[in-house]
């Protein structure tokens, strides 16, 4: 499980926790949870008008502290 900050266009960030953020080939970010047979659940997904930055918390290099990690703007990618 990952925890995921989106910065949405309206002004307002949303923090949720998922095991999966991507953005498809149409822009839109879509963020998914695993259930224990490996089945698949959309938690929550976003128009890619709707979004203005993706971040994922994770560990920064050395000093083990946490910091949000931005993901692409654009194209094709996926984490968790």
């Amino acid at each position: 499980m990952a925890v995921f900050m989106l910065q949405l266009l309206h002004g307002e960030d949303t923090v949720i926790e998922a095991d999966v953020a991507a953005r498809t080939p149409a822009g839109e970010i879509v963020l998914e949870r695993f259930d224990q047979s490996g089945g698949c659940e959309r938690v929550r997904s976003y128009r890619a008008d709707a979004v203005s930055a993706v971040f994922r918390r994770g560990l920064t290099d050395g000093g083990g502290n946490y910091t949000w990690v931005p993901q692409p703007a654009d194209g094709t990618w996926w984490c968790y």
